[in-house]
């Protein structure tokens, strides 16, 4: 069954989400974990370059650059990524405001096979985060480090989701949810007992 043939009444849904009050509790570790490769930065090139690559970093022009920019990219590469791999029109993609975490996101209005929602998930992550990560590392550019720093940190999120996601059945499908940190995904009912009916999953 392709994305466009989706039919929710073939399904059962299950919540896979982090509630509201337990955010800072699970985010934290991936919020804090790309503060590790300034360390290693400095072990390996010394403290000179990478004070340097900070002060020049640090500055409103660049902090409103990166963070501006940054919205738009990282939401961009996860409409892009979603796109091209699930093969749903440009329509079916909704940007819209999550209130309570007062971050931007884009959504698709119809769920998606687990491979393209993994992949759009973590797409951000890869080509904001790791990859001017590993320039940083190879140049020795402390200002490429600051900056993959905070787009590493920005996709907490985005890294917890596909934990989330992580064991999800291949023949499933998936959506963003709407209000919560989570997804949720939706298994076939001949997989399951029919009577199960909606299933909730919250990380305790």
């Amino acid at each position: 069954m392709e994305e466009k043939d989706f039919n929710y009444a073939d399904f059962v849904s299950e919540e896979r989400i982090v509630p509201e009050e337990k955010l800072g509790k699970y985010n934290l570790p991936f919020i804090l974990f790309p503060a590790f490769f300034p360390f290693l930065f400095v072990i390996n090139f010394g403290t000179q370059g990478f004070l340097i690559g900070v002060d020049n970093f640090f500055s409103f022009q660049n902090l409103f650059l990166i963070f501006s920019a940054g919205f738009v990219v990282h939401e961009l590469l996860h409409f892009l990524s979603w796109q091209a791999f699930s093969g749903l029109p440009i329509q079916d993609f909704r940007l819209g405001m999550r209130w309570s975490q007062f971050t931007p996101v884009i959504g698709c209005q119809r769920p998606m096979r687990p491979l393209a929602f993994r992949i759009g998930l973590i797409m951000p992550f890869l080509l904001m985060g790791v990859l001017p990560m590993s320039f940083a590392f190879y140049f020795q550019n402390a200002w490429l480090l600051c900056a993959a720093v905070i787009y590493m940190a920005w996709a907490s999120a985005d890294i917890l989701t596909f934990i989330l996601f992580w064991k999800a059945p291949s023949n499933c499908f998936v959506e963003m949810h709407r209000s919560a940190l989570g997804c949720i995904v939706y298994n076939p009912k001949a997989d399951i007992d029919k009577s199960s009916g909606s299933i909730n999953i919250q990380v305790d």
